[in-house]
């Protein structure tokens, strides 16, 4: 009873837009029968995904209530996940790892939460892009310094030597600040560059710190941050093959740290239940809100991201890494947590599913509430929100801003009476009530948006926001822009040989040799961008194996944009043909039209991978 009342009051000041401290209560739900519901889930989920294998604790009222190995840690070898023993790359979860250590820190008056950065710096300075606004301990530890995201072409591999000393790899791949400190924007720079704050203060390698510090209090023996030298589950892509990459630069971002679901459960026990081996009041400080867009919407603890869910308070931090996924669901009202392991990247690219078991767990336990009435704000508008909206987690300076082309922006029209329509929010068209200016609530649902800065679109439960965009800006606009490139190129890769039999089979007079070259630049770029393209695409279509790729740096990686670079100055060159031929009158009207629209085409394309990062060196 007294769960309920308090999962109640919690909800309610959550839809108020309050931030609220971890309230534990003093005994968690009956979770009777937890273990079957679980079985069911996974067992479909692997199935129905192809992972190999999983593990799940967990914990409730300060102690481990389930924890079950599933399928297979080494498929070749046919080794069982052990929930104990079977050690999976927990990417970033590592990052709770390291607000705690820094909190440890300014608990020990070595850092300062709101002082500039670059006070502890020795080496290297965070670049002073928005004077007067300087990168805080605080701006890192809820993804607010304005850092570009970051993907490290050739940043790791197999092998630990791959690997560059944590400070060193931030001195070298310092990413641009996009926007100053205050609005979310997710960075695994920043935090790691928090995990070498600790380092620099502490006196120890940041490994060695969370060892001591973290891991050993709690009696996590089976968890460690330097990879390498551990018996850590193989990983699998979507397409069941092992990948790996295991090591990659910014270890205190969760670049090759490893636990296992009994562990992670351990850590569990101690957040929920404000463990003094955290450190004194940590765990309080990492759980309440420490950020949010708009005071009305959900936001972010120290690392903690919150995910309200039918009215329920939920904490979440998830981790990926090539072939292997982890989710942390921590349900502090009701003193539950969830930790959910997997070594397979299935045909989601999010192996198992933590976030819709808890959902299933709350949906079975806890009690069920009924979304808040959105009583319309009277005399509204809604038609300055009008839109299209793209995602501040889009690299500006890697080529991982192709994922944004294949991708949908938010779109926000107006639906009259001052609430609004969008799509690509809630997976499908979604009419949302104006309640207060600028904030909308779901009609008949829980979530809410608002728009904290003009143009500027924040929904509840995201660690990012969405920027309006313009229509040149549109990736729908760059996507057409590459698609004419690439067919009217294949074309001419095929047309400008055929032609030229054709001639030679009629034994037509030759061309000046100017204008032979003219073609044969533009059938010489042809072939660049289509190989380019066909290249790339092999490599970057399934995500599970891009990411790889990318982190190993691969040989047919840069060749490929090596190729891709090259459509520029040769567009360049095919364009100035163009107009030479128009002034020479190299050939007949339809040649030199078909002869234009080629370097239309090949501006076209060199455009979009300008745009897209593909051309220059590879982004580190």
């Amino acid at each position: 009873m007294l769960s309920s009342l308090i999962a109640v009051v919690s909800s309610a000041v959550i839809t108020m837009g309050v931030a609220i401290a971890p309230a534990h209560a003093s005994e968690p739900p009956d979770l009777s029968g937890i273990g079957g519901l679980i079985d069911g889930y996974v067992a479909r989920s692997m199935a129905e995904e192809k992972v190999p294998g999983a593990a799940v604790t967990v914990v409730a009222g300060g102690r481990q209530v389930y924890s079950k190995g599933y399928g297979l840690a080494d498929v070749e070898r046919g080794i069982p996940v052990d929930p104990e023993r079977t050690r999976f790359l927990v990417g970033s979860e590592t990052k709770l790892f390291t607000a705690q250590a820094a909190l440890q820190m300014v608990q020990a008056g070595k850092l300062n939460l709101d002082a500039d950065v670059n006070t502890y710096l020795t080496t290297f300075k965070i670049k002073n892009t928005y004077p007067g606004w300087p990168v805080t301990l605080r701006n890192l530890l809820t993804h607010t310094a304005g850092f570009d995201e970051d993907y490290l072409v050739g940043s790791g591999g197999e092998d630990p030597k791959d690997v560059e000393p944590l400070g060193r790899a931030l001195a070298d791949t310092q990413p641009a600040r996009v926007r100053p400190p205050g609005t979310v924007t997710y960075s695994n720079y920043g935090i790691a560059l928090a995990g070498y704050l600790v380092e620099t203060v502490s006196g120890l390698p940041y490994a060695d710190y969370v060892q001591r510090n973290v891991f050993a209090p709690l009696d996590m023996e089976n968890s460690a941050i330097a990879c390498g030298g551990q018996a850590v589950a193989e990983a699998y892509t979507s397409d069941g093959a092992p990948t790996k990459v295991t090591c990659a630069n910014y270890s205190a971002s969760g670049a090759g740290p490893v636990s296992t679901a009994a562990d992670m459960g351990r850590y569990m026990i101690a957040q929920l239940s404000g463990d003094p081996r955290l450190g004194p009041g940590i765990a309080e400080q990492m759980q309440r809100q420490q950020h949010t867009e708009d005071p009305r919407l959900s936001g972010m603890g120290y690392v903690f991201e919150e995910m309200p869910y039918k009215g329920h308070r939920l904490l979440f931090k998830g981790g990926d890494m090539p072939g292997m996924h982890a989710f942390m669901v921590l349900l502090p009202d009701q003193d539950i947590g969830l930790q959910v392991l997997s070594n397979g990247d299935g045909k989601g690219r999010d192996g198992v599913d933590g976030i819709g078991l808890a959902e299933q767990i709350v949906d079975h336990y806890l009690p069920a509430l009924s979304p808040p009435a959105a009583k319309p704000l009277a005399g509204a508008t809604s038609e300055q929100y009008e839109g299209w909206y793209l995602s501040s987690r889009t690299s500006h300076g890697s080529i991982f801003k192709l994922r944004s082309l294949l991708g949908t922006p938010v779109h926000v029209t107006p639906a009259g009476d001052g609430r609004l329509r969008t799509t690509g929010i809630e997976g499908k068209p979604t009419y949302w009530t104006q309640i207060e200016p600028g904030v909308f609530q779901q009609s008949g649902g829980w979530s809410r948006i608002a728009f904290p800065q003009p143009g500027v679109l924040a929904i509840s439960g995201s660690t990012v926001v969405f920027d309006r965009i313009g229509l040149l800006d549109h990736p729908w606009v760059h996507l057409g822009l590459a698609a004419f490139g690439i067919v009217v190129l294949a074309a001419t890769l095929i047309g400008m040989p055929a032609v030229a039999v054709v001639r030679r089979a009629r034994r037509r007079p030759a061309h000046p040799r100017a204008a032979r070259i003219a073609r044969l630049l533009a059938w010489l770029t042809s072939v660049t961008v289509i190989v380019s393209i066909v290249g790339l695409g092999t490599l970057m279509a399934d995500q599970s194996r891009a990411l790889p790729i990318v982190l190993e740096g691969s040989p047919s990686l840069i060749t490929m944009l090596g190729l891709a670079s090259l459509s520029v100055p040769l567009a360049a060159c095919v364009v100035f043909c163009a107009a030479a031929a128009w002034w020479k009158r190299w050939w007949r009207l339809p040649g030199r039209l078909s002869y234009m629209v080629s370097a239309l085409a090949a501006t076209s394309f060199a455009t979009v991978a300008t745009i897209y990062n593909l051309v220059g060196p590879p982004y580190t």
